[in-house]
């Protein structure tokens, strides 16, 4: 048997991916369906998930798509029922979605706009986890959950870079998250780990930016994020795509509790 075959196969595992309607959701869904699992793909938005579906289904794989809000309880709830009940079994779970709202500085705020970020990135993923980690416990038969963190999980970012208070606390939320799953659920073959990409083009996160800000303001940041970027580019939603089969397949067997960032150096210093 090839290295290949033997570390990253995932035939006859099951996939649940998050957020999986456009950028990086799709590129991951993607990846688990060409490595040979079956793909649960969830979004809010029916149609671009229906039109994911389409795409994914000519790689041969089965696939399942779920209209869900992932910060509805009983949505995620249903998520997990419904895939149990096509696939009988959830043993990869990419937990994505997210959102973030317009930028403000953070004495300036809206309780609403913080609630409502809190609601999804951090809410959701922790009702997300409970369900994911209950089947795998339920299964016995351990599982790998990867949840999409940020660089802004790690660092704060400069005023001028528009920041939002709101998603990166969620996001060092989620790192928080990460890692206690990892250490309450290791010991059943459960495997938590999360990848912390920085700038990466073509999301749909970035898409929201770009909306929010004036072509001179997008000039200007764009100008400040590749100059305090080692590599001095942005990064590319199919970057991500060997950083996601690694955590989801047999080679990263002994990785958990990992926050793994993909942000071309912007970390290091």
């Amino acid at each position: 048997m090839s290295i290949e075959k033997r570390l990253f196969n995932l035939e006859g595992k099951t996939a649940l991916v998050t957020g999986a309607s456009y950028g990086m959701g799709k590129s991951f869904a993607q990846t688990l369906a060409e490595a040979g699992a079956n793909v649960v793909i969830t979004a809010r938005n029916k149609k671009l998930l229906e039109e994911t579906e389409a795409e994914l289904l000519k790689t041969g794989q089965k696939v399942l798509s779920i209209s869900a809000d992932v910060s509805n309880p009983d949505d995620v709830a249903r998520m997990i029922e419904m895939t149990v009940a096509r696939f009988h079994t959830l043993d990869i779970a990419v937990n994505n979605a997210g959102i973030v709202t317009s930028p403000q500085r953070f004495h300036e705020m809206p309780l609403d706009d913080w609630e409502k970020v809190i609601s999804v990135n951090q809410t959701g993923l922790f009702v997300c986890m409970q369900k994911e980690i209950q089947q795998m416990l339920k299964q016995g038969t351990g599982g790998s959950i990867i949840n999409n963190s940020s660089v802004l999980g790690l660092v704060g970012l400069d005023p001028d870079m528009k920041p939002r208070v709101n998603y990166v606390a969620s996001k060092h939320a989620v790192n928080g998250l990460t890692k206690q799953g990892a250490v309450e659920y290791a010991e059943y073959g459960i495997r938590v780990n999360a990848i912390a990409p920085a700038w990466h083009s073509g999301t749909a996160l970035s898409s929201v930016r770009s909306n929010a800000q004036s072509s001179q303001e997008q000039d200007e940041r764009e100008k400040h994020l590749v100059a305090r970027t080692p590599m001095r580019r942005r990064g590319l939603v199919d970057e991500l795509q060997g950083l996601v089969l690694f955590l989801a397949s047999d080679s990263s067997t002994y990785v958990t509790g990992q926050i793994i960032a993909s942000d071309g150096g912007w970390t290091a210093h």
